[in-house]
C-alpha cells in the first residue's frame, strides 16, 4: 500500500474514534487561537468581522461563513474586520473578479467606497482556460454578472490585469485573486505596492510557502517570493494568515495556503 493512501486511512480511523476527534478538535482551537492573534496584531477583531460577515451572507445566501462552502475562505472574515476597524477605505480594488461573488460582498461591506474589480476579456479567458477548474465560460460569465447586477458602487472592467501598469489611481485595500505564477503574479503585486495609498493594505490569495508542483496559474511559490523579496528591500512588511484553518485544508503541509497581508514600509497597520 502506498504511504500517502495508508496516512488516509489512519486518518480516516482517528477521525472516527474519540481520540481522533480530541486530536482535529485541539488543532482546530489552536489554529483558531493562532489567527485570532495574528488578526490582533494588525490591529483587527476577526470575532467581530465574523459576526458582520455572517449577517450580510445570510443576507445574501441564508448561509453562515464555513470554509468548506466552496471558494470561501479566511479572505472574507479579513475584509470583514476591516471594514469594523479604524482602516480608512474609501477606494478598492479586486485583481480576479471570477464569479462576482467577492465584488458583491465587499460592495455590503464597504458600502461607501468605490470599487473596481478587473478580470480577463473573455476570449482570453476562453484562450488560456483559466478558469476550466470550477466551472464552464459561460455559466462562470452568467453568474457574474448576476452577482455583479445593480452594485452601485462596484465598476468591472474588463482587462488583462498587466494594463493596471498604465494606471495612476491609489487605493485603500487591494485583493490579489488573479494568476498565482510567475511572471504574472510578481506583476500583480509590484502593481499592488505601486498603487496602495499611504495608510493602505493588501491582501493577496493562495500563497503557498513551498510547492514541488509550479504552473502559471494556480500553484506557485512566486507570490511569497516576490513579497520577501519586496521586504528584504524595505520596500513592504507583510504577515501570513492562514487561507483556511482547518486540519484537512493544512495536513499534509505542501497543501497548505496562506494569504499574505502587506503595507507599504512606513506604515503599521493600527486600529
Amino acid at each position: 500500500m502506498e504511504l500517502s493512501k495508508f496516512a488516509f486511512r489512519i486518518f480516516g480511523f482517528l477521525a472516527h474514534r474519540d481520540f481522533g476527534k480530541k486530536l482535529f478538535v485541539e488543532y482546530n482551537n489552536k489554529a483558531s487561537n493562532e489567527q485570532v492573534s495574528q488578526y490582533l496584531s494588525l490591529g483587527l477583531d476577526r470575532s467581530l468581522g465574523l459576526i458582520k460577515l455572517n449577517i450580510i451572507l445570510y443576507e445574501l445566501y441564508e448561509k453562515e461563513y464555513s470554509e468548506t462552502n466552496g471558494m470561501w475562505s479566511e479572505h472574507l472574515i479579513l475584509f470583514s474586520a476591516i471594514s469594523q476597524s479604524k482602516f480608512k477605505i474609501k477606494t478598492i480594488l479586486e485583481i480576479g473578479t471570477f464569479n462576482g461573488e467577492t465584488a458583491r460582498i465587499l460592495s455590503l461591506l464597504f458600502p461607501n467606497s468605490k470599487i473596481e474589480t478587473y478580470d480577463l476579456p473573455v476570449a482570453e479567458m476562453v484562450q488560456d482556460q483559466i478558469y476550466n477548474y470550477a466551472t464552464n465560460n459561460q455559466q462562470l460569465i452568467s453568474e457574474r454578472d448576476l452577482n455583479l447586477k445593480n452594485l452601485s458602487n462596484v465598476k468591472f472592467i474588463e482587462k488583462n490585469s498587466l494594463e493596471l501598469l498604465n494606471v495612476e489611481k491609489k487605493y485603500d485595500l487591494i485583493w490579489i485573486d488573479g494568476a498565482h505564477g510567475y511572471p504574472i503574479a510578481s506583476i500583480d503585486i509590484a502593481n499592488a505596492v505601486r498603487m496602495l495609498s499611504n495608510t493602505g493594505i493588501a491582501i493577496c490569495d493562495d500563497v503557498y510557502l513551498k510547492s514541488k508542483k509550479i504552473d502559471k496559474f494556480y500553484r506557485s511559490t512566486a507570490s511569497i517570493e516576490t513579497l520577501q523579496e519586496l521586504n528584504k528591500s524595505g520596500l513592504i512588511k507583510f504577515k501570513l494568515v492562514l487561507k483556511r484553518k482547518g486540519f484537512f485544508f493544512n495536513n499534509p503541509n505542501k497543501y497548505q495556503k496562506f494569504l499574505a497581508i502587506f503595507w507599504k514600509k512606513d506604515y503599521l497597520p493600527q486600529i
